[in-house]
């Protein structure tokens, strides 16, 4: 793999690749499935919480809170300077550059606290989520959501594979080392009890172009930096191969299983 290489700084460097892969999640599950509310159902927020985004990401999720009325301190914690400078442009939130692993926020300072899908990127998640703890007052709640293992791994294997072929490999650091068979007893030793909401899916594409872009915005997961030199060729060999599928499967729908779980703790 080329100097330096892909990695989580790189992924999140823009919004774009994960824009694509919600918009991909939103238009192509093969059930209906809104992983926020998920997170809220599980939170039960008055709306007057104080709470920590960690991992925020573009922001969206404190978008949404924002946009239903909620009146509590919001803040969006990342270690990506893109992805905190989105949050910092939504009205009322507080964008902040930080770490999971060692939160730059006072003890008990929020009612709650989230974790949306970045766990597996933190090299020590029990850390994380003691820090978690930490800065959630007694009474509040932690909610987690990690994926299943393997999710959408078909379409990732066919990106890997030809990317393989050019001597990239995936980054160590951005591969899931925590996911919904491990989280519980990952949270359990920290929380104490926790509540599971399971949620099982999977994409399904009618069409290449779709499929062809999520593929894409998968690419520095499998070792593919955007400013890799043979970016074109794998993207050139896997639209191929997409199209090929498709055309040997005339009326069948390209399937990915998929799914997540929101782990939820009531601090004590």
């Amino acid at each position: 793999m080329t100097s330096p290489g892909p990695s989580l700084s790189s992924e999140y460097a823009s919004t774009s690749p994960l824009q694509v892969r919600i918009d991909t999640h939103a238009q192509h599950s093969e059930r209906d499935d809104d992983p926020i509310a998920a997170v809220l159902d599980a939170l039960a927020l008055t709306g007057t919480e104080a709470l920590a985004d960690i991992g925020c990401g573009d922001g969206r999720f404190l978008a949404h809170l924002t946009a239903h009325g909620h009146r509590g301190r919001l803040v969006g914690l990342d270690t990506s300077a893109a992805m905190v400078a989105a949050a910092a442009q939504l009205s009322g939130v507080d964008g902040v550059l930080g770490t999971a692993e060692a939160l730059p926020f006072a003890d008990n300072e929020f009612e709650a606290t989230t974790a949306r899908h970045m766990l597996y990127h933190v090299p020590d998640p029990a850390r994380a989520l003691r820090e978690f703890r930490r800065i959630t007052r007694p009474g509040g709640r932690v909610a987690v959501t990690v994926n299943h293992p393997a999710t959408c791994a078909r379409t990732r294997q066919l990106v890997c594979d030809r990317a393989t072929e050019h001597g990239l490999t995936p980054v160590a650091d951005m591969v899931n080392t925590v996911h919904s068979g491990t989280l519980p007893t990952l949270m359990n030793d920290v929380f104490g009890d926790i509540r599971i909401h399971q949620n099982d899916n999977a994409l399904a594409f009618d069409t290449p172009a779709p499929l062809i872009r999520f593929a894409e915005a998968l690419f520095s997961f499998c070792g593919i930096d955007a400013e890799s030199p043979h970016r074109g060729e794998v993207l050139d060999a896997v639209a191929a191969d997409i199209h090929d599928w498709f055309r040997t499967h005339p009326g069948e729908a390209w399937r990915d299983p998929k799914g997540y779980i929101v782990a939820t703790a009531t601090i004590q």
